[in-house]
């Protein structure tokens, strides 16, 4: 692996010297890795190079350098390759960069473009001859740029998410600012970071054009959890959930369900074992709901909401408040047990039933 004192600003020859250095390491015994030509295009920073097995079967590289790679322009740069190797002898493209980030990697795996960056992230396929590496390194940039957004954490980026969810674009900067409540300048500085990210589709300083919603949901799951410790309060409904369902009936202050009882509503993986449940005040709605608290063994876990946007676009069923479904999605991926599995079947049925949910 590169270490962490690597000077990312240092030339494209050292980039390529480095990597060339570390995928050598990461080859099985009896495998060897010649260097080559440049590549078949002099503009571009790209150089060939020999993969040969120890029966002497030879796999060849088209090496392209790439000194930063953002995910929205992973398409192209995959395109772009596959273009250049087509008369290459079927060569396998391979980006090496300073450092990927994991969206942009996720990106070239999809595009089946092998990677590998210089702090030791690596994913490189190759059918004949066989071989597979994969290799984890930094998650975070080591020498990365300050940027006045970097990631969803906060209520108000919860909002903004949960309007780009929620609405179908297209979704300007002021009208993203007034649905969220925010300030248009922070709307927009969150916009180019999504932008980068390519969770969402837009002109230069224009409006939303689409939004990749799926990925954009997991996205916020990866960088916040609203049930942090000062927030969430786990107690027991003895009698179980259906208990706690008629009981919540007649709770006369506001909540929104979410979890698995809402997701069972519309995809249900199997019978819910947890009730989360966003309310105001969650000791308080303990004692007139008539829970126990439980430090282990809760099947009720009673949520202050991070911010008020929990409550904003709910839906009825039953007599029940639910969250909105991008918002119930995105906490199943943060919930214990079988959480994600069930946020991942929602999420399926969210995208083939979006008029059912999206505005």
């Amino acid at each position: 692996m590169l270490h962490s004192t690597y000077n990312m600003r240092d030339s494209g020859n050292i980039v390529q010297s480095q990597a060339l250095r570390d995928l050598r390491e990461r080859l099985p015994q009896g495998w060897r890795l010649h260097s080559g030509s440049p590549g078949p295009r002099p503009a571009s920073r790209s150089v060939t190079a020999d993969l040969t097995a120890p029966d002497g079967k030879t796999a060849h590289l088209l090496i392209e350098i790439k000194r930063h790679l953002e995910p929205r322009d992973v398409q192209a740069v995959a395109e772009q390759l596959k273009q250049m190797v087509s008369g290459t002898n079927k060569a396998l493209p391979l980006v090496v960069s300073p450092f990927l980030t994991p969206r942009t990697r996720h990106l070239l795996r999809d595009a089946g473009v092998s990677f590998l960056d210089l702090t030791g992230n690596c994913w490189l396929v190759t059918s004949s001859p066989g071989l597979f590496i994969a290799t984890s390194g930094l998650e975070k940039n080591p020498q990365a740029r300050e940027r006045p957004v970097r990631s969803l954490k906060g209520p108000v980026a919860g909002g903004v998410v949960r309007a780009l969810c929620d609405f179908h674009p297209p979704l300007g900067v002021r009208k993203l600012a007034s649905i969220a409540q925010a300030d248009a300048g922070y709307v927009s500085r969150l916009l180019a970071m999504l932008d980068r990210e390519a969770l969402i589709v837009r002109k230069p300083r224009g409006a939303v054009e689409d939004v990749k919603w799926q990925d954009l949901i997991r996205r916020w799951a990866d960088d916040c959890s609203p049930f942090a410790p000062d927030r969430a309060h786990g107690f027991l409904e003895p009698r179980g959930l259906d208990t706690f369902a008629h009981k919540l009936r007649a709770f006369p202050h506001r909540y929104a369900l979410t979890g698995s009882m809402a997701a069972a509503r519309v995809a249900p993986v199997a019978p819910a074992r947890l009730a989360l449940c966003y309310v105001d005040d969650p000791d308080g709605a303990a004692g007139e709901l008539n829970l126990r608290p439980a430090e282990a063994g809760a099947n009720v876990l009673l949520v202050a909401p991070f911010d008020d946007v929990v409550y904003q676009r709910m839906w009825d069923n039953v007599e029940l408040h639910f969250a909105a479904l991008s918002q119930v999605a995105a906490d199943l991926l943060n919930s214990p047990g079988r959480g994600p599995e069930e946020a991942e079947a929602l999420i399926e049925w969210m995208a083939r039933n979006e008029v059912a949910w999206r505005t």
